[in-house]
């Protein structure tokens, strides 16, 4: 994965994670959230997957993401649930973010 794509399909779903509760959007703004994290949490699963060749941890939580971002069938949670899970999942993309940037570094 080069580093423009560690951007796109880390860095900034780990973004909008960070401002969606801090800040007051529109209800859009939510749904955008729920496509980029569902969409990026997809492809991160399957180039897992065509990497290790198998089911692996990574593979198991971008899973259980992509679940619970889908936009097709929403989940539907207070904003004081969501706080914590958003916090959470930015945290995930970050952390994985940083562990592969080190791999293309060495």
């Amino acid at each position: 994965m080069s580093k423009n794509a560690l951007l796109i399909f880390f860095l900034f779903p780990g973004v909008l994670l960070i401002l969606a509760p801090l800040i007051s959007f529109p209800y859009g703004f939510y749904i955008f959230l729920r496509f980029i994290v569902s969409i990026t949490a997809a492809y991160i699963i399957f180039d897992t997957y065509k990497n290790f060749k198998g089911i692996n941890e990574t593979i198991i939580i971008f899973s259980i993401i992509a679940i619970l971002y889908n936009p097709i069938i929403p989940v539907h949670l207070t904003r004081e649930i969501w706080l914590p899970i958003n916090f959470v999942t930015a945290g995930i993309y970050f952390f994985n973010f940083h562990k592969i940037n080190k791999k293309i570094s060495q």
